[in-house]
């Protein structure tokens, strides 16, 4: 952004459903539909919850699930894989679905840079058997995506004078690495 290169809203969907109640049963795992195809700066990640055979018609369904929002204790746990380079694991073993959403809102809140050809899989489990199923959750991935090479072109050097001429100081990597 400091360099000026456009960039372009991003956001995707990965759907997760449970069509049983068995908790602890093997995952559910759903991805981005595509690799990305741009370098992606992921500033928030949001999740929706909803069971269509909950409460169907009455206004307390909006409140069951706002509760159960809040709760923390979503009865569904989670894990997040990165592929593409660098491959990894956000968090393992599975972690509730809440918690995991809090680190990204309170934790971590400069963003998530995903380097373009990566993707994000999901994998998620019932801890808790919820109320009924279908039990369908959504997470939301909103961030931005660069639309100019320049920024591919750009050298850690390069970025880092830039920086500097800003007036953020950043570390010369040639003194804190080791050369061989």
């Amino acid at each position: 952004m400091v360099v000026g290169v456009p960039r372009a809203p991003f956001t995707i969907d990965v759907p997760i459903v449970f069509s049983s109640s068995t908790v602890n049963a093997p995952p559910v795992v759903n991805s981005f539909q595509n690799n990305l195809a741009q370098d992606t700066w992921i500033e928030r990640v949001a999740y929706n919850l909803f069971q269509p055979n909950s409460f169907p018609g009455s206004p307390f369904q909006s409140l069951y699930f706002s509760e159960l929002k809040q709760s923390g204790q979503t009865g569904v746990g989670v894990q997040m894989q990165v592929f593409g380079a660098p491959k990894y694991v956000i968090n393992d073993p599975f972690t509730d679905l809440g918690n995991l959403m809090d680190v990204f809102s309170m934790a971590w809140p400069n963003g998530w840079l995903l380097p373009k050809q990566s993707n994000v899989k999901v994998a998620a489990i019932l801890t808790q058997t919820p109320v009924s199923v279908p039990f369908n959750v959504t997470l939301t991935f909103q961030g931005w995506q660069w639309v100019d090479k320049a920024l591919d072109d750009l050298s850690d050097a390069e970025a880092r004078a830039r920086l500097r001429k800003l007036g953020i100081e950043t570390p010369d990597l040639s003194i804190l690495l080791p050369t061989r």
